[in-house]
């Protein structure tokens, strides 16, 4: 399994270092990348605090109004761009937007901000790809990413609280093939993962005791739009305050250009 250790990279010029490089090959050969200490392991901590603190009422076995059952005991709801979610190095990470706009280019946007909680007890999520192809014929598979998610876990991803399984280069399968193995990441706090919409994948199960809640955003072109997780009128891509973009980075401000 490829791990890119940003540690000590600089964030100048970050399109063009070694690290987004090798990211961007294996994300495209792969259909993934792994993204080592992207944000200091304290911060993760606060965003814990902060996340038990404001959405401990969706840490329950039951969908409510803005969330979205993904798998039993698993569910998905947007997260209020505030307070430590709304600091850019969470929504905009510097290696994580370089990456994003290397894959699906310069105009790349924040489709959709949240979290997805696992709960104590939730079972191995169905093998899925987070999005269909664009079109049904062979072309789809050869075609370049459309949108990825990026996942940064509040605790550690691992064999006992569950992490997401992936299966390599099935971003460029028709169908899913059952009898290639997954490779299943362990992902420290500070670090995260990303992925192809059209790669095959699935939470595991969450053995652990303790509900394991993971930060998910959405990029993609400028044109495209989940059509799957957001049928629910009722669930919401983005969430944030009056005059919230304003204040947003000049340099990271194209994330939301699609927003009115």
């Amino acid at each position: 399994m490829i791990r890119i250790d940003c540690r000590g990279v600089s964030t100048d010029d970050l399109a063009n270092s070694d690290e987004i490089r090798a990211a961007y090959e294996c994300f495209v050969k792969y259909g993934y990348a792994i993204l080592d200490h992207v944000v200091p392991e304290d911060r993760i901590q606060a965003l814990l605090a902060e996340f038990n603190d404001r959405y401990a009422q969706y840490l329950r076995d039951q969908e409510a109004s803005d969330s979205l059952e993904v798998g039993g005991r698993r569910f998905m709801f947007p997260l209020l761009l505030s307070g430590g979610f709304g600091d850019p190095l969470v929504y905009a990470n510097p290696f994580v937007v370089a990456l994003a706009r290397t894959i699906l280019d310069t105009d790349a946007i924040l489709e959709a901000f949240g979290a997805i909680a696992s709960l104590d007890g939730s079972e191995a999520q169905h093998i899925h790809r987070d999005g269909p192809h664009l079109f049904s014929s062979e072309i789809s598979t050869l075609l370049p990413a459309h949108a990825l998610t990026f996942a940064l876990p509040l605790v550690e991803m691992n064999d006992i609280r569950g992490t997401t399984a992936l299966w390599p280069g099935s971003h460029r399968w028709k169908s899913m093939n059952n009898e290639i193995a997954p490779e299943i990441p362990t992902i420290q706090p500070g670090s995260c993962l990303l992925w192809d919409f059209r790669l095959y994948h699935r939470g595991t199960e969450n053995r652990s005791g303790h509900p394991r809640p993971m930060v998910y955003a959405t990029y993609a072109r400028r044109w495209y739009q989940d059509p799957v997780n957001f049928m629910k009128e009722t669930m919401q891509r983005l969430v944030f305050d009056p005059g919230f973009v304003q204040g947003v980075p000049e340099d990271v401000r194209p994330l939301f250009s699609h927003v009115r």
